[in-house]
């Protein structure tokens, strides 16, 4: 599947737009987010004014995901027909979403896509990944379940079961490691973009490299591999070329779990000075305190590259 096409009323937001105010449905903005990621084209085909559609899309954030908006009144078949060209997508790579059970069978009959409607847009993405599926739905769980608690955050992670084990990344896990690196910004230090085949030679390479993968589960299920840390060996010294840790589990101390078993795994390897940097962003503030808290020393700087040392 390459391309997913959205009706808008009572699909991705709950109401008609010719009647008043809509309210978009809590998920639709994750499952654009995914859809995303795994580079899938979106495109909007609605029975609305085009001026007012375009002005609520972007009202909610959703226009930078879209690579094309058709609202008017001509039948959805003849413009799904007109945007595949446009798009170079076949029907049968193409994917229609509408809440009209009409719309659905006009379209499958002239074009020949994939059609479907869920109100939970989440279960759309069986089409894509269903082990992304499957997590979306346990983030969501985690979410209610925080909104529900009696407490602080920090309370309900204290209570949330978490079990998390550290271990040493080898190529099997190339993929999810690269999309770490290159997805993650927010917790990111380095900031560093990595080819899959870049990656591969680190992992293999294990006289001058040591990778490390951190995985969290809680009660509500397993985040799978969420942080990574590669390492550069340098004689005596360690130098810590990425360190990364996914956005979903922000707040949970991960970080400072992994930077906490590079310190102790060097000290066991009679390594006597640790490095690394964080090239500063908008994004990635936070990383500075990160090495802080665990007693590096920042050394020097030079425009936004904060240095840091820590020596054993």
């Amino acid at each position: 599947m390459k391309l997913v096409v959205w009706d808008l009323d009572e699909t991705l937001w709950e109401g008609k737009l010719m009647y008043g105010n809509v309210k978009l449905k809590d998920e639709t903005k994750e499952v654009f987010k995914q859809l995303n990621k795994l580079k899938i084209k979106q495109c909007i085909c609605s029975k609305n004014n085009l001026k007012d559609a375009i002005k609520k899309l972007d009202e909610f954030g959703l226009t930078k995901y879209l690579s094309d908006i058709v609202a008017n009144w001509s039948p959805k078949s003849e413009n799904i027909k007109n945007m595949l060209i446009v798009e170079d997508v076949k029907p049968e790579e193409t994917l229609f979403v509408d809440d009209e059970k009409i719309n659905r069978a006009e379209v499958k009959e002239v074009i020949g896509c994939h059609v479907d409607y869920d109100t939970d847009l989440f279960n759309i993405m069986k089409y894509f990944d269903t082990d992304r599926l499957l997590l979306m739905k346990q983030e969501r769980q985690r979410h209610t379940a925080e909104k529900e608690y009696k407490g602080t955050f920090k309370d309900f992670i204290e209570n949330s079961g978490m079990v998390f084990e550290i271990r040493p990344g080898h190529v099997g896990m190339l993929t999810r490691i690269t999309n770490l690196a290159n997805r993650t910004n927010e917790l990111n230090a380095s900031r560093n973009r990595y080819s899959e085949e870049q990656i591969k030679e680190m992992l293999e390479n294990h006289e001058f490299y040591q990778t490390y993968v951190i995985n969290l589960k809680d009660n509500y299920g397993d985040y799978g591999i969420i942080g990574e840390v590669i390492i550069e060996k340098l004689k005596s010294t360690w130098y810590i070329k990425d360190i990364c840790i996914s956005c979903r589990v922000m707040g949970r101390g991960i970080g400072t779990r992994l930077l906490q078993h590079v310190i102790s795994t060097a000290k066991q390897r009679k390594i006597y000075n640790i490095i690394g940097l964080v090239v500063l962003s908008e994004e990635n503030f936070r990383m500075p305190e990160l090495y802080e808290k665990l007693g590096f020393i920042n050394t020097s700087e030079k425009k936004n590259i904060k240095w840091y040392e820590l020596k054993l």
